[in-house]
């Protein structure tokens, strides 16, 4: 009996979503009722619990309600995902062998980097793998992803980020990172100086897409062991220049679905 009501609310909730998915502008409750044939009572109550989890938004002043910001993120995620494809394992493995580096594709998950495909020639024990997760302040990727974030979605991020030490060169201010997102857009890549594991420096750049949104960072990184700062930001150039042209993939495929 549990099982069949609960189905039975998310059934009801898909058809809500879909139905304010597919219409142009807002509903009225009155509206959804017709559209769904659900009743006023139930209509309301899926309405409420789809409020509450940011899936649909209610507009107090017209009374109407219109797909909500994070169902709006859900789909941006999903479209990121797929487009993503369009980098492909040879462009890291390519990368890798123009300069010596170790490369890493991270995407943003909420406050997080999260890193999704890795090419590593040279291993570091404590280094993130594939599918492990990185605060933003402290990784030449996700001070990237953290620099072309919207006001809003920077704002919401320092709002509840704990901006922990993890070295002494980690920058634990909001301001100090201002600065240095101010940096970043100036030269083009964030630079990592020991920030996260005092034997790793790192630099990263944007791949944007063809309306100038970040879809991922693009990062080199190396143990100090192995090549110091100046022999990494020397390869800063060739990084950019691989990431101007997936950035370029993007815009490319826009512009083919968009021919008749």
């Amino acid at each position: 009996m549990v099982r069949e009501i609960q189905s039975s609310v998310v059934e009801k909730s898909v058809a809500v979503i879909d139905l304010l998915a597919r219409t142009k502008g807002r509903l009225t409750q009155t509206e959804i009722v017709k559209a769904t044939g659900f009743n006023k009572s139930s209509a309301h109550r899926i309405l409420a619990i789809l409020i509450g989890s940011d899936l649909v938004h209610y507009d107090e002043q017209d009374r109407t309600y219109s797909t909500g910001p994070k169902l709006l993120s859900w789909a941006r995620s999903a479209w990121e995902k797929i487009d993503l494809g369009l980098i492909e394992d040879q462009d890291l493995i390519d990368l890798a062998e123009k300069t010596g580096m170790n490369v890493a594709l991270s995407v943003r998950s909420e406050h997080t980097a999260t890193f999704i495909r890795t090419r590593v020639p040279h291993p570091y024990r404590l280094a993130v793998k594939t599918g492990g997760q990185s605060e933003l302040h402290n990784t030449a990727a996700g001070k990237v992803l953290l620099t072309y974030m919207t006001d809003e979605q920077r704002t919401a991020y320092f709002e509840q980020a704990h901006l922990e030490r993890f070295t002494e060169t980690t920058l634990t201010t909001r301001e100090d990172l201002e600065r240095d997102m101010d940096a970043i857009r100036t030269r083009g890549y964030a630079i990592s100086d020991r920030e996260e594991f005092f034997q790793v420096v790192g630099i990263a750049v944007p791949i944007l897409d063809y309306d100038e949104r970040i879809m991922a960072a693009l990062s080199l990184w190396i143990p100090l062991r192995i090549a110091s700062l100046d022999e990494l930001l020397a390869q800063a150039g060739t990084l950019m220049e691989t990431a101007e042209g997936l950035s370029e993939r993007f815009g490319q495929m826009i512009k083919s679905d968009a021919r008749p």
